[in-house]
């Protein structure tokens, strides 16, 4: 059976993930304070906003909002982020009389999931801060490539975050000596790429819940053939997308 753990012993530790909310937001501050330290020299008219070729389309008088207005909605992105993390276990609450394999394996959900988020706000925190910085030293073109990349370019960590999360449980079961039963071993072998998706070929269903602890919402059953196109063509629209894009941005400025 193994030992029975307390809510607060479970969640012990888990206040270290909001660390990468605060570097998100510290790498944002840095940026801005060497933007303040460049201000008076900035020209009086700024461009605020760069088209495909990374050419300046549009521009405003300076101020304030036009030079660091772009560092503040990253900071706005990463507290809504924050947030979203806070709220992921009432999102997922935990099932009435859980078992103790069933609320650690949860807790490893919910810390990846916290984990991926924070990924994702550092990652955003550094497109932010690229840009603005290229605005203010070489405002006559700014290269977007590493933003077209982003989306692609974050499967990595999240998944990487996932899996970590979904680590943790796993070694958090044998440290307690917890053991599944039979039909919870069965379902944690359906459970691949850290969680993320479901895989069961005797499933119909294409979208099932998702796993404890990752919030509400479906995610995709690859054990089912039309599940495995959803995710082709997934990957095919977060791969394709950006290199078409390079290619007509790279067609704009030959």
């Amino acid at each position: 059976m193994g030992m029975t753990i307390t809510d607060k012993e479970l969640t012990r530790g888990r206040g270290g993930i909001w660390l990468t909310y605060l570097v998100g937001l510290l790498l944002l501050l840095a940026t801005q304070l060497y933007g303040l330290s460049l201000y008076a020299g900035l020209p009086e008219t700024v461009p605020t906003h760069w088209g495909p070729s990374g050419a300046p389309d549009a521009f405003a008088d300076k101020s304030p909002g036009a030079v660091f207005g772009m560092l503040w909605i990253g900071a706005g992105v990463i507290v809504v982020l924050a947030f979203i993390a806070a709220v992921v276990p009432a999102m997922s609450p935990a099932r009435t009389r859980a078992s103790e394999y069933r609320r650690v394996r949860r807790e490893g959900m919910i810390r990846g999931t916290m984990n991926a988020l924070g990924v994702a706000s550092i990652a955003l925190a550094a497109v932010f801060s690229s840009l603005a910085l290229q605005g203010w030293l070489r405002p006559e073109h700014v290269g977007g490539w590493f933003a077209v990349f982003l989306a692609p370019i974050l499967l990595v960590p999240i998944g990487w975050a996932m899996w970590r999360g979904s680590r943790w449980g796993q070694r958090r079961v044998v440290e307690l000596g917890i053991h599944p039963d039979e039909d919870e071993a069965a379902e944690e072998r359906r459970w691949v790429a850290g969680g993320l998706f479901y895989n069961d070929p005797v499933d119909p269903q294409i979208l099932v819940p998702k796993r404890e602890g990752t919030g509400t919402g479906l995610t995709i059953n690859i054990g089912n053939p039309k599940g495995k196109w959803a995710i082709v063509i997934f990957l095919l629209v977060i791969l394709g997308l950006p290199i078409a894009m390079s290619l007509g941005i790279a067609a704009g400025t030959a």
